[in-house]
């Protein structure tokens, strides 16, 4: 909203005008109503006309600002800040609030899984559904899932082409790509990342368990 800011404050400032105009109008009128002279209609009309033409650009631009599409890559590394939170992806100010939105809704039941370990068509499928993997939950909704959707489908990648969308770590094949040395003896799942992980609940995947903290 900070960017509509001074369409805003534009928009105030010509309503003061019009407000002022309308009483000098208003004045002029009941100095001539004595006189028998009509009011100038013409002059309301056109600010009338002028008021609502710029509050629907106001509303325009409102919109347009919601439904913008996410950048499909991150955004370039020098506009990153520090990382003090050891999050695999350091987020800018743009997709803060997306992040803290998908961890609100998506880091309650398990631990909140990096974007980049699922392709974005995995998080396009997933977000909406109500229906998630054998639970019944509250799906998001807009806005709050234009907000989500623009963070997740920025920190991660779309899938190859003729590639199956994958719905479990074990079938990602990004999952697999940033874990290239590691051989898995059980299943994988949203709740054994803290094994190798253990700050995973505050959403740090870069602090490792000591076994893995000097490994090449």
């Amino acid at each position: 909203m900070r960017l509509l800011h001074p369409v805003w404050q534009w928009l105030r400032l010509f309503r003061a005008v019009c407000q002022h105009r309308l009483r000098l109008a208003r004045a002029k009128s009941s100095a001539k109503s004595s006189t028998g002279t009509r009011p100038n209609r013409r002059l309301l009309l056109v600010l009338l006309l002028l008021w609502s033409s710029l509050l629907g650009l106001g509303w325009t631009q409102i919109s347009a600002a919601q439904i913008t599409p996410a950048q499909t890559s991150p955004p370039n590394a020098s506009s990153i800040p520090n990382n003090p939170t050891g999050t695999v992806d350091p987020v800018t100010d743009a997709y803060r609030l997306g992040q803290q939105y998908y961890l609100e809704n998506c880091a309650t039941c398990h631990v909140g899984l990096p974007p980049a370990v699922m392709p974005s068509q995995t998080w396009a499928a997933l977000l909406p559904d109500s229906q998630h993997y054998g639970a019944q939950i509250k799906p998001l909704t807009e806005p709050l899932l234009q907000i989500v959707w623009n963070y997740v489908s920025t920190y991660s990648r779309p899938i190859l082409q003729d590639e199956r969308i994958p719905f479990r770590l074990q079938q990602s094949r990004l999952f697999k790509a940033l874990h290239p040395k590691v051989e898995f003896t059980e299943p994988i799942s949203v709740y054994s990342c803290e094994a190798c992980h253990p700050a995973a609940r505050q959403f740090n995947y870069r602090d490792l368990s000591p076994e893995w903290q000097d490994a090449p």
